[in-house]
């Protein structure tokens, strides 16, 4: 039996209205369908700012607002349809962290340390997607044309170039965002990457494109806008497949639009005309304020989309 003092602390849940249990029974729902989606299950604080048609023409987000990497590589699917993966062993770090953010409390760090040279071979952090969400969730490859997005953060000028006499031949690369496609052996190959490189007359970093499946190889801005330092910067790709020359890309730096290719390949196959998307930290040499081999980049609010997201940010 109940006595009276234990009634007066008992909680009244008979009084609670009809309408806040709703409320709160379809808020439960809208967290399992999130997660049941392979995304982050709170409200991404910067998509909420965007136009209701713009929002609702996401395929797939990372805000890594969960604390971890499963936006990418979800860990409670078999088939994600995307990953994280490393080429350095303990040489790189991919992790959420709270050092910085773009919006909420959490991004995505990519770290690598070793690249001196091409002494060490490739060092690479690489945050990929080749489904809208994971296969056993419902997924689908991703559309021959879309839309990739998102924010990078650089702490400090880097400089990946190579110099005479231990440059071997290549003038030096850095892979932060990159389109790839299987070829007829069902292997991913890069298609284009975008690539940073050092101006060494004015000391800044810059965008470039670089495919090796395509002649000329390179796609170059004719008045380069330097990449900001310390600050976020908003990344965006058009990216149209085909396996001809009917490919087209397209990309923007905080909504200005800096680089363009057109009637170009942007698959490898045929029968695979379908994209691979992926960002991150890929080089076999850098150099920074601090010695050689090591960099740092962070990523926030990633979005594959069809609309364009940098006329909203």
């Amino acid at each position: 039996m109940i006595n009276s003092a234990e009634t007066r602390n008992f909680p009244q849940l008979t009084r609670i209205p009809l309408w806040v249990l709703a409320v709160f029974t379809l808020a439960v729902l809208a967290i399992d369908i999130n997660n049941a989606n392979g995304q982050s299950s709170a409200a991404n604080p910067w998509v909420e700012t965007l136009p209701e048609d713009v929002k609702g023409s996401i395929l797939w987000q990372a805000d890594h607002e969960e604390g971890t990497l499963d936006d990418w590589q979800a860990s409670d699917s078999k088939y994600p349809g995307g990953g994280v993966f490393n080429t350095g062993e303990e040489a790189v770090k991919a992790s959420a962290t709270t050092k910085q953010a773009h919006a909420g409390r959490y991004s995505a760090e990519a770290t690598i340390t070793g690249a001196v040279r091409a002494r060490h071979g490739n060092r690479a952090v690489r945050l990929m997607r080749w489904t809208d969400r994971p296969w056993d969730k419902g997924g689908d490859h991703l559309p021959k044309a879309a839309y990739y997005s998102t924010w990078m953060f650089f702490p400090r000028t880097y400089n990946p170039n190579k110099y005479s006499p231990w440059d071997p031949g290549d003038g030096g690369w850095w892979n932060v965002f990159q389109f790839k496609a299987h070829d007829n052996d069902d292997v991913s190959q890069p298609v284009w990457t975008l690539n940073v490189y050092h101006n060494d007359v004015s000391q800044k970093m810059q965008f470039y494109l670089y495919s090796v499946v395509n002649k000329p190889s390179g796609i170059y801005q004719t008045a380069a806008i330097p990449l900001p330092v310390g600050r976020w910067v908003h990344v965006e790709a058009y990216y149209r497949v085909n396996a001809g020359r009917g490919g087209e890309i397209v990309i923007w730096q905080d909504g200005k639009e800096i680089l363009r290719g057109t009637q170009i390949r942007t698959a490898i196959s045929k029968t695979k005309e379908y994209p691979i998307w992926g960002i991150g930290n890929y080089t076999d040499h850098i150099a920074g304020p601090h010695g050689e081999g090591r960099s740092t980049i962070y990523f926030d609010d990633c979005i594959i989309s069809t609309e364009r997201i940098s006329a909203y940010k």
